[in-house]
């Protein structure tokens, strides 16, 4: 059965200062729909404090005085801190943007640029990736919460390191810390691993997209993530970088921002993030395939840059496409590429969406798959009702799109659910099918809180639920057994973690 709160979530934010808890900092405050909200008593927003939001619009500038405002939305950051990403900035948009970066971090006394950030989890292992400003070695420890033998997992020296750590107990709690050959600790976490089959006891996974960089200093979404236990974050699209074309430096820059943050940081050091891109990560607004608006597009150049800066399984898979596929314990999560893949010149025909390599590896593993559940990811969203299937498979590949449907339909045992984003606000579908059957989407496009289309399309028949933009919100899904039968459970969620949506999907 499904169960459904539509609504279209009025309410203002709610905010927690230092003393309150959720943030820390010398100064905190959040802007929304013209009030500030301190405690549980609301005041108007001062000047000074309005001119600190950034909007959707001004990020997309991406000048340096806008990067620093957005570090200083929320928390003021140290001057130390916008001091170095000012350099850091520089160095990478100059000549020689190694060396000078790394003379930047000496100068600065800093041992690493980036992470730790996990990724890869599965039942029995996980991947811990690190930016660092020299090619160093560096040593993982691992160890259970509870008690027992602990394991080392040793690099060779690299500036980006991701370390496979292999070997694990299922459904685990683990504790690491992360030193480099000159024993400088780099950092640490804690983690859980999947389990190895589903039970009574609950396994989350969360979602989302669109963090847009102006959401990726405000805490209060991926404190929650953590504290609700989830076993994984899905990063769906328009996250990091925002629109900076082949400026490989501006690239860099715009990843250095994402690793400065330290609710980003605290996030991904304790649960493990998989990563797709979307337009602004690709290369610009609606942009994809090789051309975009007459300007040519470095799809090798943008997707390599992209493997190193992210931490997703099959990051040495030679593929035209930055699209994978790995089990999260019992769960099948399939990662598409709706960008670079696209065929500008054919779009309207078949497989001009993903191209024909893409699309029959899909159709291939969701065929072959024998986990209960697929989690099916792409950037634009699958069905046509928000925005005429704006840049997605609805004026791209119509006839794709069925041909996936059809496949899915076939599973017997298995029930794929899709994943999407790009259209600001969050919605779920159940998309109708031949013999009475339906495909749940769930898009969740609210990381950032940025502006968009309406909750609700037109045609409503179809439609769970509609959150509007300028929300703040991710997705959870809940996965166990209920009387040995698979069970699960799609939940959104707000900032303040109250669940404004629940569906149960039958």
């Amino acid at each position: 059965m499904s169960e459904s709160k539509n609504n279209e979530n009025k309410g203002a934010s709610t905010f927690l200062s230092s003393k309150g808890g959720i943030l820390s900092g010398r100064r905190s405050f959040l802007a929304y729909a013209g009030v500030v909200t301190v405690g549980l008593a609301a005041r108007p927003v001062r000047a000074e404090e309005e001119s600190r939001i950034v909007s959707l619009k001004e990020a997309h500038k991406g000048t340096l005085e806008i990067d620093l405002r957005i570090m200083n939305q929320y928390v003021e950051q140290p001057q130390v801190e916008l001091d170095f990403y000012t350099g850091g900035r520089t160095a990478l948009t100059g000549p020689n943007p190694e060396e000078a970066l790394a003379a930047h971090c000496r100068k600065f006394k800093r041992a690493k640029l980036g992470g730790p950030m996990l990724g890869d989890i599965t039942a029995a292992g996980v991947s811990v990736w690190l930016h660092l400003p020299e090619p160093v070695s560096v040593e993982v420890k691992m160890a259970p919460k509870t008690g027992g033998a602990s394991k080392t997992f040793t690099s060779e020296a690299a500036r980006f390191q991701v370390v496979r750590c292999e070997g694990l107990l299922p459904g685990t709690e683990y504790r690491y810390t992360v030193t480099d050959s000159k024993d400088r600790k780099l950092g640490g976490g804690d983690f859980v691993t999947a389990p190895s089959a589903l039970s009574e006891k609950p396994m989350k996974i969360a979602f989302g997209t669109c963090f847009h960089k102006v959401g990726l200093y405000r805490p209060e979404l991926m404190k929650l993530v953590q504290e609700r236990g989830s076993r994984a974050m899905l990063v769906l699209g328009d996250s990091a970088v925002d629109g900076r074309g082949n400026n490989y430096g501006l690239v860099q820059a715009d990843y250095l921002l994402r690793n400065l943050s330290q609710p980003w940081q605290r996030l991904t050091a304790n649960v493990p993030v998989f990563a797709i891109w979307d337009d602004h990560d690709y290369w610009g607004d609606d942009s994809g395939g090789t051309t975009t608006r007459g300007r040519s597009i470095d799809p090798v150049g943008l997707r390599k840059s992209w493997k190193t800066h992210w931490n997703n399984p099959d990051r040495q898979v030679d593929r035209k496409g930055i699209y994978f596929q790995t089990h999260i314990g019992p769960i099948h999560y399939i990662a598409l590429d709706t960008r670079s893949c696209r065929i500008q010149e054919e779009r309207g025909k078949r497989n001009s969406f993903l191209g024909k390599e893409q699309m029959d590896w899909l159709k291939q593993q969701i065929r072959e798959s024998t986990s209960p559940y697929i989690l099916l990811s792409g950037g634009t969203m699958w069905s046509d009702y928000i925005s005429n299937g704006k840049d997605s498979w609805g004026t791209w590949d119509t006839e794709g799109r069925e041909e996936i449907f059809q496949v899915i339909d076939a599973k017997k045992d298995t029930q794929v659910i899709l994943l999407c984003g790009d259209r600001h606000g969050a919605r779920g579908f159940a998309i109708p099918r031949p013999d009475g059957k339906k495909i749940y989407e769930f898009e969740v496009a609210t990381l950032g809180g940025v502006p968009g289309p309406g909750p609700f399309g037109e045609d409503r028949s179809a439609q769970l639920f509609g959150l509007k933009s300028r929300s703040w919100a991710f997705g959870e899904f809940s996965f166990c057994t209920a009387d040995g039968v698979p069970q699960a459970t799609f939940r959104l969620v707000n900032e303040r973690g109250e669940e404004v949506e629940t569906v149960v999907l039958d």
